[in-house]
C-alpha cells in the first residue's frame, strides 16, 4: 500500500512537472490540423480538380474530318471524282464557353466553403478532446489528493484501534474506499487514451502519441449577442455562403442552358480530287473541286430547355428555404449552448461554495474523531461529499468550456 502511495505521488508529480515544461497548447494542435489533416487535404484537392475543369469547358468542340473514296467513281465534266475530303468546325453561340466557365467557378466556390465547414468541425473535435483531457488531469489530481486524505484517515483509525476508540470495521471501510479511488485512476488513464487517439487522428500524429495538456487552461472571455451573431452568420458563415454559391451556380447553369438552346454556326470545307479525262481535253481538265460550307444547327425541340428552367427554379427555391432553415437552426443552437454555458458557470460557483462549507465541516469532524474517536460515519460521509463537490467544480468547468467551444464552432469563422 505504501509502495502504491509513493508510486502514485511520483506519477502525479511527474505529470505536473512534465506538463509545465512540455505542454502542447491548443493553438498548436489546431495548427497541426490545418497542416496535416487528410480530410482537409482531400477536399483541397477536390477543389483544385474542379478549377482544372475550366480549361476543359472553355474549348471549342472538336473539328470533324472525313475522307471518302467512291467505289463507283462519279463522273464530272472535268473528270472522275477519286477522293473526297471534308472538314467542319462548329462554334457555339456567343458567350456559351464563358458561361460554362462561370458555372465551374461557382462549383469551386461551393467546394471551397466546404473546406471551411469541415475545418470548423475538426477544430471543435480537437478542442472537445483537449478539454476532456484537461478535465481528466484535474480529476487525477483531485483523486490523488483524496487518496492522501483517506490514507491519513487510515492512519488515524489504526491509532484509534490501538487505543480502543475505534474498530477494525472503520479501517476496512477506508481501505475499500481507497481501492475504489485507485481503480478510478487506472480507468482515467484508459479514458485519456481515447481522447488522445482522437487528437492524434485529426492532427495526423502517431496514434499512440501522448498529448500533454496545459495545467492552466484559461479561455478568453465570451461576448454573447444573438442579434450580432445573426448578422454575422447571414453575411459570412461558410454554410450560408455555400448555399449562396449553390444558388449562383444554378443561375449560371440557366445561362449556359439558354446559350445552348441558341443556334450554333459551323464552317466547313469539302475537297474532291478529280482525275483527268482521257477521252477528251476540256478546259480545266482534271481540276479539283473545292466547296466552302456554312452550316447552322437550330435547336427545334424545346422541351428539354423548358424542363431545365423549371428544374433550376425549383432548386433555387429549395436552397432559399434551406438557407433559412440552417440559419434558424444555428441561432437555436447558440441559445442552447449559451444556456449550457451559464448553467456550467452557476454549477461551478455552487460546487465551489459547497466545497468551502463542507471543508470546514470536515475539519471540525476530523478534530473530534482524532481526539475522541467519535463521529467516524459523519467524517467518512463528509469526505465523500467533499470529493464529489471538488469533482463537480471540475465537471462544471468542462461543461462551460464545451459550451463555449460549441458557440465558437458556429461563430468563430
Amino acid at each position: 500500500m505504501k509502495v502504491f502511495k509513493y508510486l502514485l505521488l511520483f506519477y502525479i508529480l511527474t505529470i505536473v512537472n512534465f506538463s509545465k515544461l512540455n505542454a502542447q497548447s491548443l493553438d498548436s494542435l489546431l495548427q497541426l490540423v490545418v497542416e496535416n489533416n487528410t480530410q482537409l487535404k482531400a477536399i483541397e484537392l477536390e477543389y483544385q480538380s474542379i478549377l482544372a475543369k475550366q480549361s476543359q469547358v472553355s474549348q471549342l468542340p472538336n473539328p470533324q474530318f472525313g475522307v471518302g473514296i467512291p467505289v463507283l467513281r462519279p463522273e464530272t465534266r472535268l473528270g472522275p471524282q477519286m477522293v473526297m475530303v471534308s472538314a467542319t468546325q462548329f462554334f457555339p453561340w456567343f458567350g456559351t464557353l464563358k458561361s460554362k466557365e462561370a458555372v465551374v467557378v461557382s462549383m469551386s466556390k461551393v467546394k471551397y466553403e466546404q473546406l471551411a465547414i469541415v475545418k470548423l468541425d475538426l477544430f471543435y473535435e480537437v478542442q472537445s478532446a483537449y478539454f476532456q483531457l484537461y478535465f481528466l488531469n484535474q480529476k487525477l489530481a483531485i483523486l490523488a489528493k483524496n487518496i492522501q486524505i483517506f490514507e491519513s484517515l487510515e492512519s488515524v483509525s489504526l491509532a484509534k484501534i490501538e487505543s480502543g476508540q475505534s474498530t477494525l470495521a472503520d479501517v476496512l471501510r477506508i481501505q475499500t474506499r481507497l481501492q475504489g479511488l485507485r481503480q478510478q485512476i487506472l480507468m482515467i488513464e484508459n479514458d485519456k487514451s481515447i481522447f488522445e487517439s482522437t487528437i492524434n487522428e485529426i492532427t495526423k500524429q502517431p496514434i499512440g502519441s501522448k498529448i500533454i495538456v496545459s495545467d492552466n487552461l484559461i479561455l478568453p472571455a465570451m461576448e454573447f449577442n444573438i442579434e450580432s451573431f445573426r448578422s454575422k452568420l447571414e453575411s459570412n458563415h461558410p454554410l450560408i455562403t455555400q448555399i449562396n454559391y449553390q444558388i449562383e451556380q444554378s443561375s449560371k447553369t440557366l445561362v449556359v442552358n439558354s446559350n445552348m438552346n441558341k443556334p450554333a454556326v459551323g464552317i466547313g470545307l469539302d475537297y474532291s480530287l478529280v482525275g483527268q479525262r482521257t477521252d477528251a481535253n476540256p478546259q480545266y481538265n482534271g481540276r479539283d473541286i473545292l466547296v466552302p460550307r456554312v452550316m447552322v444547327s437550330i435547336p427545334i425541340y424545346r422541351k428539354a430547355y423548358k424542363g431545365k428552367i423549371e428544374e433550376e427554379r425549383l432548386i433555387q427555391e429549395s436552397l432559399g428555404y434551406k438557407k433559412e432553415n440552417v440559419l434558424d437552426k444555428m441561432l437555436r443552437l447558440l441559445v442552447s449552448y449559451k444556456a449550457n454555458f451559464d448553467n456550467g458557470q452557476l454549477e461551478s460557483e455552487l460546487y465551489q461554495n459547497q466545497t468551502n462549507t463542507i471543508q470546514m465541516a470536515y475539519d471540525v469532524l476530523l478534530a473530534e474523531y482524532s481526539s475522541s474517536g467519535k463521529g467516524f460515519e459523519e467524517l467518512l460521509m463528509v469526505q465523500n461529499q467533499l470529493l464529489d463537490f471538488e469533482l463537480g467544480v471540475s465537471q462544471a468547468e468542462l461543461k462551460r468550456n464545451l459550451a463555449q467551444s460549441n458557440i465558437e464552432r458556429i461563430t468563430n469563422f
